[in-house]
């Protein structure tokens, strides 16, 4: 088994935070690194934080685990909460997933469980949140062919992958694509591709495989600035 997954705990109930990590105790998945009562504090401490996964109370006085949740950029978290009414808020943000209150060990661990299987295989899977979608989703790396920023909302990409389908990602960028997926370089500024598609180089152009079943643009502009380090990875590599 890869290494147990490292949770960072926010409630502001110390008998909660107790309680947690009680029952993480024994945990083949999860240890939990560190645990805090205050949301400020939390936040300040994020940046020097090691940690794979965050559980997150949602109501808490100084700030709402909502709140706290969309201040992790693109960490995962589980939400604990005991607000019934409060279900449609959090399940908008797209957790792993939302365990209510009172915490059971069977319950809890069914969503460390999940958060395991997403997360556990980092280096050729990830998660990334589908655009226009309360959803997230699975992909791996290694299917990643082409990314495109989109024209209408710059800050999304879509990724087309292997087997023919293709996602808008949402917040995303290139660098973090390219990051995650060695396999992908950049050719300009609004797109990356794999070099497995690459079929050959005439000038500012690159010609792409024809992958049966696949929307993939047939080619792709060079651009000067990354025409070098292109080369290098195509010829070179």
């Amino acid at each position: 088994m890869a290494r147990k997954l490292k949770l960072v705990v926010l409630d502001d109930d110390p008998y909660s935070v107790s309680m947690i990590r009680e029952l993480c105790r024994n945990s083949q998945i999860v240890e939990i690194s560190k645990t805090f009562n205050s949301p400020l504090n939390f936040i300040k401490q994020v940046p020097l934080l090691d940690f794979d996964l965050a559980v997150l109370d949602v109501q808490m006085p100084e700030m709402e685990g909502t709140t706290v949740a969309q201040m992790l950029k693109k960490k995962p978290f589980i939400f604990i909460t005991g607000a019934d009414n409060r279900l449609r808020d959090v399940l908008s943000l797209s957790p792993i997933d939302v365990v209510t209150k009172p915490i059971i060990k069977a319950r809890l661990d069914k969503a460390f469980e999940k958060a395991y299987e997403l997360l556990s295989d980092k280096k050729e899977y990830a998660m990334f949140n589908v655009a226009e979608s309360n959803r997230k989703i699975k992909m791996r790396l290694p299917d990643i062919l082409l990314v495109v920023t989109d024209e209408v909302a710059p800050r999304h990409k879509i990724v087309y992958l292997k087997d023919g389908s293709s996602y808008t990602i949402m917040d995303y960028s290139l660098e973090e694509f390219i990051e995650a997926c060695p396999t992908l370089v950049q050719v300009n500024k609004r797109e990356a591709v794999s070099m497995e598609i690459v079929s050959e180089v005439e000038y500012d152009m690159i010609i792409l495989r024809n992958i049966p079943g696949n929307e993939i643009p047939k080619y792709v502009t060079l651009g000067r600035a990354f025409s070098k380090p292109f080369k290098e990875k195509m010829f070179y590599k």
